[in-house]
């Protein structure tokens, strides 16, 4: 039985949300733009396709975050937290991928977005902070083949 979702808010006033903030999410509509979602069961927002890293399907249930509530009220909705807190999460999923791959891997500047997105689930801007930061606090070396765990 498919879920009614006409009883979503399409507008939100101003102070109701702040940026960034976490909220739970449905998805009730892929389409052109990207993915229409439920907003906390109370509201509808976006999430915009060129911000989607993974295939997600109509009724997942997801955490997502705040991105923008835009001046007509309508309310933009990331999918990956703010961008410092997102690269933090990606530095351990990068080690994690690491140390499950006996401390090297191929993946570095050079690698494709697309290669990038189909292994982490994220942008190749985020991956090269995230690689850029581990580099800086001396957990990594970056090499023409990939990166290394540095022991």
């Amino acid at each position: 039985m498919k879920k009614n979702y006409e009883h979503l808010k399409a507008t939100v006033g101003p102070g109701v949300f702040t940026q960034w903030q976490e909220v739970d999410v449905e998805i009730y509509a892929i389409t052109d733009l990207g993915a229409k979602v439920a907003i906390n069961n109370e509201y509808t927002g976006l999430v915009y396709g060129n911000q989607m890293y993974d295939d997600y399907k109509e009724g997942q249930k997801l955490k997502a975050y705040i991105k923008l509530v835009r001046e007509d009220g309508k309310i933009d909705v990331s999918l990956q937290p703010e961008q410092g807190r997102h690269v933090q999460s990606t530095t351990d999923k990068i080690l994690e991928h690491l140390k499950a791959a006996g401390g090297k891997c191929q993946f570095n500047d050079e690698s494709s977005p697309e290669d990038i997105k189909n292994e982490f689930q994220i942008s190749k801007k985020v991956f090269k902070q995230a690689i850029g930061k581990l580099y800086k606090e001396h957990k990594i070396k970056i090499t023409e083949k990939g990166i290394e765990l540095i022991k």
